[in-house]
């Protein structure tokens, strides 16, 4: 999530759909601090009593990418793909987590999709524009940007793919939008990626241990 105009979260325009929001809302020295960040509370943490953890956790490589509307985002996988190794360290599912291969042959492949929903985007547009020029007192902007985490773990070479699918969503609020925010807020952008990621990763690696399929 990115104000383009002196602001130091540049990157995230080039990646997240909110970013046109932001670009448009860049023409006001205030709108940085003005905007606020949610992680949807719908997906959550796993809980204590849901985690599955294995009996022998074993090696696993790790093949990420970010990708926006499906297509793959090579400076989004560089900057969060460090998130997401320590994520799933984090998970204590495997006994080690890296990008190279190991000797059991096991992979996970994370495909982090941004999905782009046109009509939210173009109806964030025109909401940006109205709030601007009231300086955020008159009306405000309230954004969606909707996550599909796909994860394919082969646990041994030759093996078939478990595979599961996580959705999570990211807010951003700006102005005095009077409605209630369906999340968790967070100081910045930043803050509110690396939530959402470790909770979809949480989640997807957690119903891969739990499939019947994974080895036991």
């Amino acid at each position: 999530m990115a104000i383009r105009s002196r602001l130091p979260l540049r990157h995230w325009a080039k990646f997240m759909a909110v970013a046109a929001l932001a670009c448009l809302l860049g023409a006001l020295p205030q709108a940085a601090q003005a905007m606020k960040f949610y992680v949807a509370n719908a997906l959550g943490e796993v809980k204590p009593e849901e985690k599955v953890t294995p009996a022998a956790p074993q090696p696993v490589q790790v093949i990420f990418e970010f990708q926006r509307d499906g297509k793959p985002n090579a400076r989004a996988t560089k900057v969060i793909t460090p998130w997401a190794m320590e994520d799933l360290k984090g998970t204590g599912a495997f006994s080690e987590v890296t990008n190279a291969p190991t000797a059991n042959g096991a992979i996970i492949s994370i495909k982090f999709n941004n999905l782009v929903i046109k009509e939210e985007l173009d109806k964030a547009k025109k909401q940006a524009f109205g709030a601007g020029l009231g300086f955020g007192l008159f009306g405000g902007v309230l954004a969606v940007d909707h996550y599909v985490v796909s994860i394919d773990y082969v646990p041994a070479t030759g093996a078939a793919p478990i595979h599961t699918e996580v959705k999570h969503e990211l807010y951003a609020k700006y102005g005095k939008k009077d409605v209630e925010v369906p999340g968790t807020e967070y100081k910045n952008a930043d803050e509110a990626v690396k939530v959402l990621v470790r909770q979809a990763l949480a989640r997807g690696v957690n119903n891969i241990v739990a499939d019947p399929a994974f080895p036991r």
